[in-house]
């Protein structure tokens, strides 16, 4: 099997980081001279945290804090060694957080600060104003607080929504309307653990249109209620991991509906775009948060995995379009060849009358011959009859009156012979 023009699209680019593997490495601390969030880059455990200044070093020396809200202890080591992701780390004994509350908060803090920190650094937010969980966003009917408010200088707003708790389908969709209401664009990231990621089942992944994916798609998971109700609004559900800094964007490989099925084993024969609603699971397509752009006019956040659904769109619909222009152009020859047929069905019913009305005049013509004739003998006939009735009758029989007496006829037994004299 060749290599799909999908793979081409999905795989362009450096290789994308492992993301969304339930990893709970801490690469988050509070900086106590600063009070403010320090994030640990992937592979920068034994670097610099900035010039002179490592982060093994800073670490030692008890400034950087764990920032749990229960917690809030120096951390005791970097760990920047083996394959797993370089991390802080409490010394033996201590930052025992709680299994419920404790990771909640650190992954939701995380989320906030990378999402604030990527705001601050793009090109295209650079003039724009950030508030961290601090400005309300008010109507007369109520008010929210987005998680991060990005505010341009012409007034226009984005606001960023890091959902790591449950939330129903009908209260998004209030959320939502409350941030269209306000003129707010928002943006939705979900956690990549808890009750917004819950893996998919082996009897889902059987499924068309999670048969064939891309081997860099970091998982498969349940697309529940709420992401089934963004996805009937137009809102394409996505995940955020703050360890990796890596954005998932909801995909699958979706058939036209026009394919048989065995073109369904080929991958060729599918398109890389978002879930239906009515697809129960779907992969999930991981890009690095870096990569990522706010499309004002589109109210959406433009992954590089959103850029691959809009090419695989636009080629859907050019694939349909030259599907629908061979379909009316089969339709046009079918009708011209049924035209044609037609023409020369009635051509040939044409002929075969015009022959039969001509068999049937000239059948006219010898019945109406063969009467004339026998209207002509038999008025010859009673001419001549006539003609013989005003004869006399030697001349009507002359057979009779020409003639010969009859000789005399012999005299019957019984009789005596005359004797003669």
């Amino acid at each position: 099997m060749g290599t799909s023009r999908w793979r081409g699209l999905v795989n362009s680019g450096p290789r994308r980081p492992r993301a969304f593997t339930q990893d709970t490495a801490q690469v988050l601390a509070v900086d106590k001279k600063t009070k403010q969030l320090r994030y640990l880059p992937a592979g920068e455990g034994n670097g610099e945290m900035e010039p002179g200044v490592t982060w093994r070093r800073h670490v030692a020396q008890g400034l950087l804090l764990c920032p749990a809200s229960d917690c809030g202890l120096p951390f005791g080591r970097v760990v920047a060694a083996g394959a797993r992701r370089h991390h802080f780390a409490h010394r033996p004994g201590e930052g025992e957080h709680d299994d419920v509350t404790g990771p909640e908060t650190l992954w939701h803090l995380s989320a906030k600060d990378v999402l604030c920190r990527w705001a601050a650094t793009h090109p295209d937010l650079e003039d724009w104003t950030l508030h961290l969980d601090d400005t309300p966003i008010t109507l007369p009917d109520g008010w929210r607080r987005p998680d991060v408010l990005a505010v341009s200088p012409d007034g226009g707003k984005v606001a960023f929504e890091a959902q790591y708790s449950a939330l129903t389908g009908t209260d998004w969709k209030a959320r939502h309307d409350f941030y269209a209401k306000a003129g707010v664009v928002d943006i939705w990231l979900f956690a990549h653990h808890g009750p917004q990621w819950r893996p998919a089942t082996t009897r889902q992944l059987r499924r068309t249109e999670l048969v064939w994916r891309d081997p860099d798609w970091a998982a498969t998971i349940q697309l529940s209620g709420l992401h089934q109700t963004m996805l009937q609004h137009g809102v394409i559900p996505l995940w955020l991991d703050p360890t990796t800094q890596t954005i998932g964007t909801a995909t699958t490989r979706v058939h036209p509906a026009n394919t048989s099925a065995g073109e369904r084993l080929w991958e060729d024969a599918a398109y890389t775009l978002p879930p239906r609603r009515a697809f129960p699971a779907c992969h999930i397509a991981a890009d690095p948060l870096e990569q990522c752009d706010v499309d004002l006019a589109a109210r959406e956040l433009l992954t590089p995995a959103r850029r691959v659904h809009h090419e695989e769109r636009d080629r859907l619909q050019a694939d349909e379009q030259a599907e629908q222009e061979r379909a009316a152009r089969v339709r046009a020859q079918l009708r011209a060849q049924q035209e044609e047929r037609t023409r020369r069905r009635r051509a040939a019913e044409q002929e075969k009358r015009r022959a039969i009305a001509a068999r049937a005049a000239e059948e006219q013509a010898e019945r109406e011959k063969r009467e004339q004739e026998e209207l002509r003998r038999k008025e010859e006939e009673r001419a001549a009859a006539e003609a013989r009735q005003k004869m006399p009758l030697a001349q009507q029989f002359p057979p009779v009156f020409e003639q010969e007496p009859p000789s005399p006829s012999k005299p019957p037994w019984w009789k005596p012979w005359q004797r003669r004299a």
